[in-house]
């Protein structure tokens, strides 16, 4: 009877000590850190603070730390108090294919813990659009009638979109070269400028693009349409093997949190996400709504982060 008292007082003094430090937390704003400003994953943050403030009554900011493909954005994380208000908002590259090219410093699954994952990127392929092609066949047959490399755009090295050139490489027998940027915004840029034939990313960045008819779209990442863009058929459905991975955004914390709030944060994040109005501005802009259990983002970082290993061996890719 005592020990069962004394493990009663022991775990009431534990919720005490949570909710204490969740009292001290309301207090403060909710920030989503991201590593970049304007681009696809500022859009899809913004989008869910604005939802995530009315749900939780809390001032939620979105802020850039960017810099080293957001290794500044993840530190900043890791070094933040542990009160489930400075979250990582991180699309996943950072998890899945940066800890294969490089030795980062920090260690990103023993300092890092998933919350949720919040979307699933519809990604395509996209080419500037005087080229003369709307299919991936047709480019394939203007591209070997060049008789030379092609130029695709990537946002640095060691990223998806690298990876995505390379596999599109692969799918289609083409000479593609993947020209690092910094950022997917010069990309684009040389994209419309006609100085790259094209590139591979995130729907929601090309969207504006495609709709004042700068840039084309010919074929989508992965095995089923997207209906921001139902016309769009995919790599796959046109007869091209291998361009099947999809991106995705998640939220991250630092490991120091309390498993109880990271669990709280995770409920909170899917009552967001089921926000009628939240899925349909998203899958406007080409995203799926898609959250997880801590424990399945886990995992999916694991599956995806073994299947670019093996292409990034396969190819032997360096940092460089």
């Amino acid at each position: 009877m005592k020990k069962r008292l004394r493990n009663a007082i022991a775990s009431l003094g534990c919720a005490f000590a949570l909710l204490a430090g969740a009292a001290q937390a309301a207090d403060k704003p909710i920030r989503l850190v991201i590593f970049a400003a304007g681009g696809p994953v500022d859009f899809v943050a913004r989008q869910f603070a604005e939802r995530l403030s009315k749900t939780t009554g809390t001032d939620v900011i979105v802020e850039a730390k960017p810099g080293a493909n957001g290794i500044i954005a993840a530190q900043t994380v890791i070094a933040s108090e542990p009160d489930g208000t400075t979250l990582f908002f991180s699309s996943s590259g950072l998890f899945t294919i940066s800890p294969i090219f490089q030795k980062l410093p920090f260690d990103i699954d023993r300092d890092l813990v998933p919350v949720s994952r919040i979307v699933i990127n519809a990604s395509a392929v996209a080419i500037d659009a005087n080229i003369p092609a709307k299919t991936v066949s047709e480019f394939i047959a203007y591209a070997k009638a060049k008789k030379q490399t092609i130029d695709f755009g990537s946002p640095g090295v060691g990223n998806i979109t690298q990876l995505w050139i390379e596999q599109f490489a692969d799918a289609t027998g083409l000479p593609l070269m993947a020209v690092p940027y910094k950022g997917i915004a010069p990309v684009m840029v040389d994209v419309m400028g006609g100085r790259l034939a094209g590139t591979i990313g995130d729907l929601p960045a090309f969207l504006p693009h495609i709709n004042s008819g700068r840039m084309r779209v010919i074929g989508l990442v992965g095995e089923t349409r997207n209906p921001a863009v139902p016309n769009i058929q995919t790599v796959h459905e046109q007869g091209y093997q291998g361009l099947n991975a999809l991106s995705w955004y998640g939220v991250f914390a630092s490991s120091k949190t309390p498993s109880p709030l990271v669990q709280k944060l995770n409920t909170s994040f899917k009552q967001v996400l089921s926000d009628p109005s939240l899925r349909d501005a998203l899958r406007a802009a080409g995203v799926e709504p898609a959250a997880s259990t801590p424990a399945e983002l886990a995992a999916l970082v694991q599956a995806d982060r073994a299947r670019w290993a093996t292409l990034i061996k396969q190819k032997q890719l360096k940092m460089e």
